[in-house]
């Protein structure tokens, strides 16, 4: 369904669209320089020895932004969080048959709505669905959601630098 690896590096470039990958002979790694200018330290992000290859330097990326403790960062991912929350009606027949998988519909569904504001779930885990209603003639209505990721912006990207860099002599 989705590809781990290509979703951690989706999450990364969200928060970092200038986030690069560097790969040596001994490790690779990811940089990162607004992780850097929030953290006022060095803008590794990640690092795994070269032989784990790329695929595991951006999970680990992925990891260490979604768990740093750093208050900043968590400001930074909170302020470009957007939550969505549709809705879907299935007919009874169409549930009871297994024609459709549920889930994987749901999440296909959110995907999309993600995708036009180019948008990446934070936590595939944190998908939720419910039943929220029966719905006329036989329908069953369910609700469902997650917490994406916005894209950083340009003109946001140098609006925060100045601020982080602080008030010029």
């Amino acid at each position: 369904m989705i590809d781990p690896t290509a979703a951690a590096e989706r999450l990364v470039r969200c928060f970092d669209p200038d986030a690069a990958l560097a790969e040596g002979a001994s490790e690779v790694l990811v940089i990162s320089p607004r992780y850097g200018r929030i953290r006022r330290r060095p803008p590794l992000l990640a690092s795994v020895p070269a032989a784990h290859g790329s695929p595991a330097v951006w999970n680990a990326a992925r990891h260490n932004l979604l768990t740093c403790s750093d208050r900043s960062v968590q400001l930074a991912l909170a302020t470009y969080q957007h939550r969505i929350r549709m809705r879907a009606q299935f007919s009874l027949d169409l549930l009871r048959d297994g024609r459709v998988d549920l889930h994987a519909h749901c999440h296909r569904l959110l995907e999309r709505c993600g995708h036009e504001r180019s948008a990446v779930p934070i936590a595939p885990e944190g998908f939720w669905i419910r039943y929220a209603a029966s719905a006329d003639a036989g329908g069953v209505l369910f609700e469902f959601g997650n917490t994406f990721l916005v894209p950083i912006t340009e003109s946001a990207l140098h609006a925060e630098a100045r601020t982080l860099l602080g008030p010029r002599s």
